[in-house]
């Protein structure tokens, strides 16, 4: 991007110099984010009042790995809409930017990293060697995304940019681990945990990715003890049998009450294990009765928690079984071990039955291996007393959730919450500050230990412990905390780490920041799909790159059009023509024979039309920007506060209306983070109102130098631009320069947000009726195929007088964008015209006389066929409706279209047997 000078210079030549005749979004772009950010308007502005609020956004801090996906592109358009609008309102407005650390993702790439340039693993390099170089690789790479919200438009407090490894807040990191262990609340045990052999870690519930698998539900037999009986166990894992410690069925289940509390002969290993009863297990799934290997699966881990089972560990962290599966198993691979255990038992006839099964395994995100649930020995924090005071703040509305809904997701999690790992097995990211002596000491220390013998824990702390603090780490905690910032406003987040970091940020700020919620309201914006409803993936092909979007549509285009997406619903759904053409059926078929492979998206047509709701949004810029150029080509004149209301005709003083009645709804829709509606809104009056109507009327005043019709434009294109702003900034602001403005404000950014008053009723019902009747006379030519351009006369018959007056006084507008010969408004209507086709529309009707317009036999006969073949339709659809067995069986939707084809039919019908009649008479 090119630097602007430092002076207002370019402030002038940019006011001074006509827009040009094409929008080039990338040449708007260029200047107008660097001059945003040399006038520091990123920074709060005060006011000066000491009644002015503050509004605080921190964005949830995005992987140093990471580049911008959809899902990023749209929170932080919701972000920067928002904080435009707030600082537009006098707010003294902040958001702090910054990224995080992201222990296992950053890890992993500078492994590979470092394994492909020097052929070294981590430890061959060792751990201060290798922090290091993830340092330079962070320092490299890890701005990128940094860059890509810069390019959206994101107006953020860049020199307060935070890191999560920067001192201030690895301090406030160790000092919420020093203060929750001297409270008692961190302990060390075994706990069952989700292991990586991939990435030789535990890993959070966020770093697993469910996948699909089509294997094997295998079924085998074990004995009672003293009985001639057996009971059947299926199972996905053969491999895990070896750990059983019990079978369990459910206590309702009449086949097994009589075996509950007797032994059953663990096949291959030896061993008796117990008959247990557990409300746990599903009657319906295979036999009904479970193995349950409490040391490698979580849901048999709480079994064995409630029955007090043994734990026996037969997969080792390396993935291969370990020599508590038996001799014959020991350092064999799972893959490996599950071949020879079902062989084995095939010989010794025990396999009752192998079934073919697709079932969901979690693999690791980050390595793609399947995560194993592993007994270790791990670093826990004890959150029932912690997850209280979060439950009751949310309850009782101190966090409010848009939409309410998503309260339950975090009230759900806290009311049924586990204990929380927080250790990880690795050397990127948080130390754990707990030290151990030559003679066993255990000390916790924020400042190193580097006494002789002492040596300090090797894990580190899990990501989302750090980042837990982030919306009062970054705000100065624990040395000084801004309290003028302090709670922030809103969280703007998915749904999907509600409970990992949302309740974790309100659960640390209660317990640290003297019972005080980190923010008031937590935005749940929808997940963006692909256009058949499958969460999109980059690897397969799937994933929209926002860059790609700004490149071919521009930013701010790319901004409106997935504020458009952003509706109350939980899932919106991003269309590429690309993968439409290629079929649902036919995409899924791929994503399950290919795995992994990305899809072959081809699109050869033009790159605006591949993603239609970009393109929407795009042709909404260039109208925008092609009306712009019309009025600001008109020459600016300022005096709008200075026009007599009353001097107004009807257009204007409904232009105003409209625009006051915008004004309020886009204010309320977004302090209600209703994005939706305020685009819809905004689209609806700029496109519509403005364009389409007032400019189109205004254009023969212009004509005639109308010194107060341009006033009025250039008032209504003024404020629009204010309210356009938060959505599409670059645009707004090279507009906004160029048009007289009441204040002194030297950008848009800063400039005052528009204030809305009463709107005229009485102007909106009377124009209203203008353009019924304008829109029915246009509807009326088409129906008798009378060309666009062909002059008209037409007489216009009102039922009321307040009717009549309105279209008597306003017919030079009804004959101007109806392309009119001639408007009569009777008086009788007795006077209606002979050998003319009508049509009526809010109580008033419309005649275009058709005297010598049309050859009347030829145009009858015409007429006459038309009908005969709409009848005939009509006659096949009706009897198909009225058939039961069709309207019965056939699918809903079918069935539905065909009413409303009926319903057009009819409509069709009455519309060409009026004109048939109007030429008859």
């Amino acid at each position: 991007m090119t630097q602007p000078p430092n002076d207002l210079s370019f402030l002038t030549s940019a006011r001074d110099n006509p827009l040009s005749t094409v929008f080039e979004p990338h040449e708007v772009e260029a200047h107008w984010y660097q001059f945003w950010q040399k006038q520091n308007y990123f920074a709060p502005q005060s006011n000066g009042s000491d009644n002015q609020k503050t509004y605080v956004i921190t964005i949830p801090p995005p992987n140093v790995t990471g580049v911008l996906h959809l899902g990023h592109a749209l929170q932080h358009t919701i972000h920067d809409c928002l904080l435009r609008f707030h600082r537009m309102r006098g707010d003294k407005t902040l958001c702090v930017p910054g990224t995080d650390h992201a222990g296992i993702a950053t890890q992993i790439k500078v492994e590979a990293q470092l394994l492909q340039e020097t052929g070294q693993t981590r430890k061959q390099l060792g751990r201060d060697a290798f922090i290091a170089r993830t340092y330079d690789w962070k320092e490299k790479y890890g701005a990128t995304i940094i860059d890509q919200m810069k390019r959206l438009g994101c107006s953020y407090d860049w020199s307060r940019e935070r890191f999560t490894m920067d001192e201030g807040y690895v301090k406030a990191v160790l000092t919420v681990f020093k203060t929750w262990y001297d409270q008692g609340l961190i302990y060390r045990g075994f706990r069952l945990v989700n292991w990586s052999p991939g990435a030789q870690t535990n890993v959070s519930d966020l770093e697993i990715e469910f996948r699909e698998v089509a294997g094997k539900l295998w079924h085998f037999r074990y004995s009672v003890e003293g009985t001639n009986e057996y009971i059947v166990v299926a199972t996905t894992r053969p491999e895990t049998m070896l750990g059983d410690t019990a079978v369990a069925v459910h206590p309702d289940d009449a086949r097994y009450k009589h075996l509950v509390g007797r032994n059953v002969h663990l096949p291959l290993a030896n061993r008796l294990i117990p008959i247990v009863a557990d409300n746990y297990v599903d009657q319906e799934f295979g036999s009904g009765a479970v193995k349950i290997t409490p040391a490698h699966d979580l849901n048999d881990y709480e079994i064995g928690q409630r029955h007090g089972l043994e734990m026996i560990s037969v997969i080792g962290f390396d993935g291969k079984m370990t020599e508590a599966a038996g001799i014959e198993y020991s350092n064999l691979t799972n893959i490996e071990a599950r071949q020879k255990i079902v062989a084995d038992l095939q010989a010794l006839n025990l396999v009752e039955k192998i079934e073919d099964y697709a079932h969901s395994v979690g693999h690791c995100a980050r390595t793609g291996t399947v995560i194993e649930p592993l007994l270790s020995e791990q670093w826990f924090v004890r959150m029932k007393e912690l997850a209280r005071p979060v439950a009751d703040a949310i309850r009782i509305g101190r966090v409010q959730y848009v939409p309410e809904r998503f309260a339950n997701t975090s009230l759900d999690w806290m009311d049924n919450i586990r204990d929380w790992n927080i250790s990880r097995q690795l050397w990127w990211g948080h130390r754990i500050p707990v030290y151990y002596g030559p003679n066993g000491e255990i000390e916790v220390s924020i400042e190193p230990i580097a006494r002789e013998g002492w040596t300090q824990d090797e894990d580190v702390l899990d990501t989302w412990f750090s980042s837990a603090l982030w919306p009062f780490a970054v705000l100065g905690w624990p040395d000084n905390l801004e309290r003028e910032f302090y709670p922030t406003n809103v969280l703007i987040t998915g749904r999907d780490i509600l409970n990992l970091w949302v309740s974790r940020m309100i659960l640390t700020s209660l317990h640290f920041i003297d019972d005080e919620v980190p923010f008031h309201h937590v935005f749940v914006h929808p997940t963006v799909q692909d256009v058949f409803g499958l969460r999109m993936s980059k690897s397969l092909g799937t994933g929209i790159d926002p860059m790609e979007l700004i490149s071919i549509y521009g930013a701010d285009a790319t901004r409106f059009g997935l504020l458009q997406l952003t509706t109350g619903a939980q899932d919106v759904r991003f269309i590429d023509r690309a993968e439409e053409n290629l079929g649902e059926t036919s995409v899924r078929r791929w994503l399950r024979e290919h795995k992994g492979e990305p899809l072959p998206l081809q699109w050869n047509e033009k790159p605006t039309e591949r993603y239609p709701q970009m393109q929407n949004a795009r042709g909404f810029a260039n109208k925008i920007w092609n009306a712009a150029r019309f009025v600001s080509g008109q020459g600016s004149v300022i005096g709008f506060q200075n026009i007599e209301y009353s001097n107004l005709d009807l257009p204007a003083l409904w232009i105003l209306s409209r625009l006051n009645s915008t004004v309020e709804e886009v204010t309320r829709a977004l302090g209600n983070y209703e994005f939706e509606t305020a685009t819809s809104s905004l689209y609806s009056f700029i496109w519509n109102d403005f364009c389409d109507w007032f400019v189109e009327i205004s254009k023969p005043k212009l004509r005639e130098n109308d010194v107060s019709q341009i006033a009025i434009l250039d008032h209504v294109l003024e404020v629009s631009m204010r309210l356009l702003h938060p959505f599409m900034p670059f645009l707004s602001e090279e507009i906004w320069q160029r048009l007289p403005k009441t204040d002194d404000a030297k950008s848009l950014c800063v400039a005052v947000w528009p204030t809305f008053s009463a709107v005229d009723a009485d102007a909106e019902r009377d124009f209203s009726l203008v353009q019924e009747t304008i829109r029915a006379t246009r509807n009326l030519r088409a129906e008798a195929k009378l060309p666009p351009s062909q002059k008209l006369n037409v007489a216009l018959f009102a039922i009321s007088e307040s009717a009549h007056r309105v279209l008597d006084a306003n017919k030079n507008i009804v004959a101007q964008l109806a392309n009119l010969a001639e408007v009569v408004v009777l008086s009788n209507e007795n006077a209606r015209p002979a050998n003319a086709i009508s049509t009526t529309t809010a109580g008033v009707e419309v005649w275009i006389s058709m005297e010598g317009l049309v050859d009347r036999e030829k145009e009858s006969a015409r007429l006459q066929r038309e009908l005969d073949g709409l009848q005939k339709d009509f006659k096949v659809v009706s009897t198909k409706l009225n058939n039961p067995q069709f309207v019965d069986k056939a699918p809903i939707a079918v069935v539905e279209k065909d009413r409303a084809k009926l319903a057009e039919i009819e409509a069709a019908i009455e519309a060409t047997t009026s004109r048939l009649r109007a030429l008859q008479n």
